[in-house]
């Protein structure tokens, strides 16, 4: 009949680039790996008006002859696969053989080449068909260069973004790529500006300081941890250096930069509480395995990749950044102290602090009390790590004095380190979260039997949804019986419920319920835990006497994580004595 047809090669090409060719950070992309794939210690990027004009990439890479020059212009010519067996044993960060004529088919393309002989090659294509070919330049490697990008398609120029989204994406592109092959030196220019330098000699972390800043990079810890499966390795900011993008957390597996939601959220989870709520810590995580435990080939930027088994991966992930997150000092300083004197020495020798490189510390004990919500009243410790029943608790706060309140909220401490403020509100928060969060958790909850039952009232909906849900609500230990058609009899609740707030916890359970989530998870348990947590905290602008404060502190310092309440705010702030003498002009 004729209504189908096969569609010609330049046409194709068009196609393949309007998936792999979006725009110039997708150019650069494309090239760059090609460059690290032709085994190139040096690559060089220079843009004009962010790529928008030109884009030139220049590598020492092994080079091409004549014959490879012209073939890497065809579609799915490729020199990183042969066979079924390469395509599931991808080593290489290219493979598809769709960029050169996919670039090809939409600009003006420049590649000159040479494997280091006598002479090299040169060959021009544009909008798919060879312009001209010929003898050229010696110098072993690879320089491509980019012009009239999507000359022949209006309609994706039109849609381009300005040169200041473009160069951001570029940069960003550059940066991680960097930091996914420090063996590799990088050099960005745009109009003749040097945007990032990095010397490839494999430290990370000299790429890290040329990246974040070197007072950023002298505030890394390193980890690894090897897995039967995986192999994973990486560094993490200290979580008070922290920003508000996802950005900053970066993910190589096998060398390849990847995008992967489950494992940001993964890395997100280990910080949960050390950092405030819309910040995210900064990190650069590496896996190495098995090309067979990958598959790279689910989406034409190979960006995206999807991992065998990635809930165990995610799980390993968690563990081993909240070992090395609890190894960091976690006092906040004011922006005088030491954060900004190193920062102001970037020559200084940068060196990993590796969790492997000290002696295996303690586990903090955590020890929680039976106080009531108000006013702060203790009990005596009783430990929570009855596995570990003979290791030593961990001091994680410093001794030192009270001196008063500001601000009916900030408590006052001294030592011979400086001012320390403590967040009465924040403070009082992290207590009562891990004390709630422990009840929660344990698995013979003992409850008590009310002696006046209350009624609470739920819409027809809720009252469906908490039918389903008694089991659950049961398990948690509140138990109900229906007194009508939209409303339920609390009979008994928890016997760590305060007194006088058994309705009110009670409810908050049974809202969860009717959310469809099960209140025995630990998930679930974390989220009331901070809401009960919070809502019946010491607050701000609240005077409390110095027994009060004695107390709080005494429980304080038991907490796992005395440093931040549970939305990641701080509790203590330190004001280095040396930072005060200085602004007093008492010391240079």
């Amino acid at each position: 009949m004729g209504i189908i047809v096969r569609l010609d090669e330049h046409l194709s090409n068009m196609i393949a680039a309007g998936e792999v060719v979006e725009r110039p950070a997708n150019v650069v992309k494309e090239l760059v790996e090609n460059a690290i794939d032709a085994l190139a210690t040096v690559v060089e990027i220079e843009l004009t008006e962010a790529g928008l004009d030109r884009i030139r990439i220049t590598d020492n890479g092994i080079g091409m002859d004549a014959s490879d020059a012209e073939i890497a212009f065809e579609r799915h010519a490729t020199s990183k696969i042969k066979s079924e067996y390469d395509l599931f044993h991808i080593h290489s960060l290219g493979f598809r053989g769709e960029a050169l004529p996919s670039i090809a088919a939409v600009s003006r393309i420049d590649l000159i080449t040479s494997t280091g002989g006598s002479e090299g090659y040169q060959v021009t294509f544009q909008a798919g068909k060879k312009l001209v070919s010929g003898v050229a330049s010696a110098r072993k490697g690879t320089s491509i260069t980019v012009t009239k990008l999507f000359y022949n398609t209006p309609a994706r120029l039109k849609y381009m973004k300005g040169p200041n989204s473009e160069l951001a994406a570029i940069t960003e592109l550059i940066d991680k790529m960097a930091l996914a092959h420090p063996e590799v030196a990088f050099r960005l220019r745009n109009n003749e500006n040097e945007i990032l330098k990095t010397a490839g000699n494999k430290n990370v972390l000299e790429v890290m300081g040329a990246i974040y800043g070197y007072g950023v990079a002298k505030q890394m810890i390193a980890f690894q941890n090897d897995h039967r499966d995986y192999r994973l390795s990486g560094v993490i900011a200290n979580p008070l250096i922290n920003r508000s993008a996802k950005s900053y957390m970066t993910l190589i597996a096998n060398g390849r930069v990847i995008k992967n939601p489950r494992l940001i959220a993964a890395i997100t989870e280990a910080f949960d509480q050390r950092i405030p709520k819309g910040r995210y810590p900064i990190a650069l995580v590496k896996i190495e395995c098995d090309p067979l435990l990958i598959d790279v080939n689910i989406h034409p930027t190979k960006q995206e990749i999807k991992f065998s088994e990635d809930a165990k991966l995610a799980a390993l992930l968690v563990d081993i950044l909240r070992k090395t997150i609890n190894r960091f000092a976690m006092i906040q300083e004011t922006d005088h102290g030491a954060f900004t004197k190193e920062a102001e020495d970037p020559t200084a020798e940068l060196e990993f602090i590796s969790v492997f490189d000290t002696p295996e510390q303690a586990e903090p004990r955590l020890v929680l009390t039976e106080s009531e919500p108000v006013p702060f009243h203790s009990v005596p410790d009783s430990p929570v790590l009855a596995d570990k029943p003979t290791q030593a608790r961990q001091e994680v706060l410093p001794e030192m004095a009270y001196i008063g309140q500001y601000a009916g909220t900030y408590l006052l401490f001294q030592n011979a380190e400086g001012l320390f403020l403590v967040d009465q509100h924040a403070a009082a928060e992290r207590v009562r979260y891990e004390r709630y969060f422990k009840k929660m958790s344990e698995p013979n909850q003992q409850y008590y039997d009310l002696l006046i039952p209350f009624n609470i009232d739920f819409s027809n909906h809720e009252a469906i949804q908490i039918q389903k849900r008694l089991p659950e609500i049961a398990a948690f230990g509140i138990t109900l019986t229906a007194s009508g058609t939209q409303s339920f009899f609390i009979n008994s609740v928890p016997a760590w419920f305060p007194h006088g707030f058994e309705e009110l916890y009670a409810e908050e359970v049974i809202r969860m319920a009717v959310e469809g989530k099960n209140p025995t998870a630990a998930d679930v348990r974390d989220e009331l835990a901070k809401l009960l947590a919070c809502k019946h905290s010491i607050k701000a602008n609240h005077f409390i006497n110095e027994g009060e404060v004695k107390t709080l502190m005494h429980d304080l310092k038991l907490c796992q994580n005395p440093y931040t309440c549970p939305h990641g705010r701080p509790v203590v702030v330190r004001l280095p004595l040396y930072d005060i003498e200085k602004w007093f002009k008492r010391v240079m």
